[in-house]
């Protein structure tokens, strides 16, 4: 189904980047990791790259990730110079679930997909990923698809 559709959208993503991504959640316990997920939207999303950013939430970094707005645009540029897009963000949970935050929403914005790993005790348990549909509406799952 489409990301408007009545069932999860699916979201493609390879192997490696998916390891990618755990590991970088694992070596940031007990803080939060954040990064970029770059690929494009065909029938479905498909991530291609995974860019790791650093936290700039230095006061909060337990609960709380902030991208530094300079290192997204070099991300962008360089996502954009291969014929790509950003499609979504990740980022890690320590101790907690996968279930995306009352902040999470707050900040989220329609058309990307976020990912969250719930880290426990500096290994993942589980991966989710997440997209609203409009800007006032709720997180909706979708479906991760290793390819």
């Amino acid at each position: 189904m489409s990301f408007f559709g009545l069932g999860k959208s699916v979201v493609h993503i390879s192997k490696t980047v998916y390891e990618e991504i755990l590991n970088h959640a694992k070596e940031s316990y007990p803080h939060e990791c954040c990064g970029v997920l770059v690929g494009g939207i065909f029938q479905d999303r498909k991530i291609f790259e995974s860019h790791r950013a650093t936290n700039a939430n230095t006061d909060r970094a337990h609960d709380r990730y902030i991208i530094d707005a300079n290192e997204l645009n070099l991300i962008d540029k360089m996502a954009r110079s291969q014929g790509l897009d950003v499609i979504g963000f990740y980022h890690s949970h320590p101790d907690h679930p996968d279930k995306p935050s009352a902040t999470d929403r707050e900040w989220a914005q329609h058309g990307y997909s976020y990912f969250i790993i719930s880290v426990q005790g500096g290994k993942e348990t589980s991966v989710k990923s997440w997209a609203i549909e409009d800007e006032t509406g709720p997180f909706r799952e979708e479906k991760i698809k290793l390819t």
